[in-house]
């Protein structure tokens, strides 16, 4: 019976990593990064590198950039345990958390490469605007662009007030109060 009851427990548990793992997929996410999410996250405690190793059937190098990159985007963490020697990783079990840290840290670098890349065009569309031997046409192109470009940066603006959001906690807050999501 109770063979019986801990392979559909592994089956079910199955079907959720494979969502888990997906759903990291999606997001762009590495699969297997999602894979070892979700292997921490299922499995309720704490784990060392080989013990996922074995569960993913990784290799040691992959293993190892996969829980660097959990690490770096703060979904899963470093904890200590008492007389055990080797790292052991815990997954964020908190999915507003994740959602937070996942998402916030996407969200920075968009701004950061875009806001970047416009802060270089913006002069040099300018330079053409302003240059009399460019052709009109260029000139307009240079005009209409500049434009586009520079009304982009209140989008950027507003998923810095995002990341802001999301990081000080008070907008999940917000959404979980107005929402009674807690309740449901």
């Amino acid at each position: 019976m109770r063979d019986e009851r801990s392979e559909k427990l592994l089956i079910i548990d199955e079907i959720i990593k494979e969502g888990l793992a997906d759903t990291m997929d999606m997001y762009g996410g590495s699969r297997s990064v999602g894979q070892i999410y979700a292997i921490l996250y299922m499995n309720g405690g704490p784990m060392t590198l080989d013990e996922l190793r074995d569960e993913t059937g990784m290799s040691k190098g992959s293993m190892s950039l996969g829980v660097r990159k959990l690490l770096d985007d703060k979904i899963i963490h470093r904890v200590f345990k008492r007389g055990e020697r080797k790292d052991l990783y815990q997954a964020e079990g908190d999915f507003f958390q994740f959602f937070s840290s996942f998402f916030t840290k996407r969200w920075q670098r968009e701004v950061s490469v875009n806001v970047h890349a416009i802060k270089q065009a913006q002069p040099k569309y300018q330079a053409i605007i302003d240059d009399p031997e460019s052709t009109e046409e260029e000139q307009e192109d240079a005009s209409r662009m500049l434009k586009k470009v520079t009304d982009s940066l209140k989008y950027y603006d507003f998923l810095d007030v995002m990341v802001d959001e999301f990081q000080s906690g008070d907008f999940v807050q917000y959404l979980n109060e107005k929402y009674d999501l807690n309740n449901r």
